[in-house]
């Protein structure tokens, strides 16, 4: 059924009937929901030679879809390709790329999707950081993650105590302590609130490190604060 789409373009766009960018996103998106990704890219690519107005939700429509199909080297290609038309990716766009390498660990393409945000000007919203503490915590890469979260309560975006958690359980998991107390602190300092989640998990880890003393410490702690 889809692969008649292409046609009606044609036929629209050849007997003077008239098309606009709404029009067509609806047969990109049910494209992109049916994983005929070819097929939306190359109607896309009709929208923009056809001269239809197309905006960055069109775009990001079709990117989502490379992404979702696993080639986000192909989403980035066509980001690029249509910034030199002068279609600007905005930070969903970003977004969604960002998401789809950190899910994957494609720890290479991410690093050029953050090199051309940054050389576009896009800043990272809330959801930004939270995909990239995410996807750090998930590699490994808890210090990076660290900084993100420290680095949103400097630009005074609100950070749930739920990414602190993450962060401490991978310190714990990785068996690194200081770190994990080290962050702990840092949220306390910063007037974010631990709860039950954050403090049973640095005394877990603090109890297989055999630091029994700072582990009852904190558990006293938990007990006084309720």
């Amino acid at each position: 059924m889809f692969d008649v789409v292409p046609e009606v373009f044609d036929y629209m766009k050849n007997n003077g009937i008239g098309m606009d960018e709404k029009t067509c996103t609806v047969h990109l998106l049910a494209l992109r929901s049916s994983d005929h990704v070819q097929l939306g890219l190359g109607f896309f690519y009709r929208m923009v030679e056809s001269g239809i107005e197309v905006s960055v939700y069109s775009l990001t429509a079709v990117v989502d879809g490379l992404c979702r199909s696993g080639n986000v080297e192909r989403g980035r290609e066509l980001v690029e390709e249509m910034i030199g038309r002068g279609i600007k990716p905005n930070v969903v766009t970003f977004n969604v790329m960002v998401d789809s390498c950190a899910k994957r660990w494609n720890l290479g393409e991410l690093d050029r999707i953050l090199l051309l945000m940054k050389k576009e000007g896009v800043g990272f919203n809330d959801h930004t950081y939270k995909i990239l503490i995410d996807g750090f915590t998930s590699f490994g890469n808890v210090d990076e993650a660290k900084r993100l979260v420290l680095e949103m309560h400097d630009k005074g975006l609100k950070v749930d105590t739920y990414l602190y958690n993450l962060i401490i359980n991978r310190y714990c998991g990785l068996g690194s302590m200081d770190g994990a107390v080290s962050l702990f602190d840092e949220m306390t300092q910063r007037s974010a609130f631990p709860n039950a989640d954050t403090y049973w998990a640095l005394i877990s880890g603090l109890c297989k490190a055999e630091e029994m003393g700072l582990a009852m410490a904190y558990v006293n702690e938990m007990q006084t604060k309720g």
